[in-house]
């Protein structure tokens, strides 16, 4: 799975993303130091009604390791997640950071109207 892929998929569903950033919120509000992001997405996978695009999944496992990473930067926690080995740690999350801030933004501004 190569970052062009995440890339793509995170920009056709920053509502994905919304969502891990979410659940991340609330468990680490419920004293959680730790987690894992695989049950954080099968939360959101199997539990929330979000359709996504660009992939033959909904939410492929592949993006794992760059949604926690991801997280991570986004939130400055960066030993939330126990992390191995992966082409995701070459990945500068910067550009999807800021896909992610501009479509929540834009997202506010659309419900206040």
């Amino acid at each position: 799975m190569s970052c062009d892929n995440f890339r793509k998929f995170h920009r056709n569903n920053p509502i994905v993303f919304d969502r891990v950033v979410k659940y991340t919120k609330m468990l680490m509000k419920s004293g959680k130091k730790h987690y894992n992001i695989e049950t954080i997405l099968g939360v959101i996978r199997y539990n929330i009604d979000v359709d996504t695009v660009g992939d033959q999944f909904k939410i492929n496992n592949n993006y794992k390791p760059f949604y926690a990473r991801m997280l991570m930067a986004y939130m400055g926690n960066f030993g939330f997640f126990q992390l191995r080995d992966s082409i995701a740690s070459l990945h500068d999350y910067g550009p999807e950071i800021d896909y992610y801030i501009n479509w929540k933004a834009n997202k506010y501004m659309e419900e206040k109207q």
